[in-house]
């Protein structure tokens, strides 16, 4: 054989070795859950990737950092969005939902029934009056469900007029017998209130509260849930201290594999649920 014919089946065989690739390894992880936890600066926004490929974003960070959304999501390959979830009106986790929202196809956004009247929640009415996008307000009792993918809230009961953090939603997501935990901007008194009025499983995953504040994720709270990993999503050297070593201390008392935004940037992990129960990650992340 000739070193051009040669030449030609090497290539040959490569073309077909990256479309095999393509076909089958670029869905690795299919039917796998999957978690972004998307750097957006001192602020909150994750994206869920459902085994039946149903995509829910959780808030989306300040107005500046929805490009960094918009990006991550189009790197992750997402085309649509199945629901959009603002935990509260708090800039940090809305201000960039309208563009967000404006940039990816989606009907179902949903909110707390807050009264806030800020600048980005009139954005986000405004785009989704264009887009004749129904916003749906949900609060303890509500349910969400998408496939086989449920959605159960457990906060906040009532509504405040005076901090719009007490209005924050907390959340579990429920598949295939696993628990997963999202608590927004969440104080501890909202966790021991929760834990009043529900009896709550161990989950796998805790989106942890306002941003590892010491007000948040309380001991009583983690020592009830005891998550295999926690996310905190807080930006670098911000100005509050975030995480307070308080919450650290807690999260490593219960010994929960805890990951930060600032030490990271954009995270994805996937979880095994239907077979081995484990947990990968597209990167070997720094942890507590």
């Amino acid at each position: 054989m000739s070193k051009k014919s040669l030449f030609k089946v090497l290539l040959t065989s490569l073309t077909l070795l990256y479309m095999v690739f393509c076909l089958t390894g670029c869905n690795l992880h299919k039917g796998q859950l999957q978690i972004h936890v998307i750097d957006v600066g001192q602020g909150d926004s994750t994206l869920v990737v459902t085994p039946d490929d149903k995509n829910i974003l959780i808030d989306g960070g300040e107005d500046e950092y929805s490009r960094n959304v918009i990006r991550h999501l189009k790197r992750s390959h997402i085309r649509r969005l199945d629901a959009v979830i603002g935990t509260h009106f708090d800039s940090d986790h809305i201000g960039g939902l309208d563009k967000v929202i404006e940039e990816f196809p989606t009907n179902k956004v949903y909110f707390p029934p807050s009264k806030a009247s800020k600048t980005d929640l009139i954005e986000i009415l405004d785009v989704c009056r264009r887009k004749n996008i129904k916003i749906t307000p949900i609060m303890a009792g509500s349910q969400l469900k998408f496939d086989q993918t449920l959605i159960n809230v457990l906060s906040p009961r009532n509504i405040s007029t005076t901090d719009e953090n007490k209005n924050s939603l907390i959340f579990t997501l429920y598949q295939d017998g696993t628990s997963f935990m999202f608590t927004g901007d969440a104080d501890s008194e909202m966790e021991r209130g929760v834990l009043t009025h529900y009896k709550l499983p161990k989950c796998i995953y805790l989106k942890a509260g306002h941003h590892g504040s010491k007000t948040a994720s309380c001991d009583e709270f983690i020592g009830t849930i005891r998550p295999k990993i926690a996310s905190i999503s807080c930006g670098y050297k911000n100005k509050y201290g975030h995480p307070h070593q308080e919450t650290l201390d807690t999260l490593k008392k219960y010994q929960v594999q805890t990951f930060r935004t600032d030490l990271n940037g954009d995270m994805v992990f996937y979880f095994d649920l239907r077979n081995t129960k484990k947990i990968y990650s597209k990167g070997k992340y720094l942890s507590e």
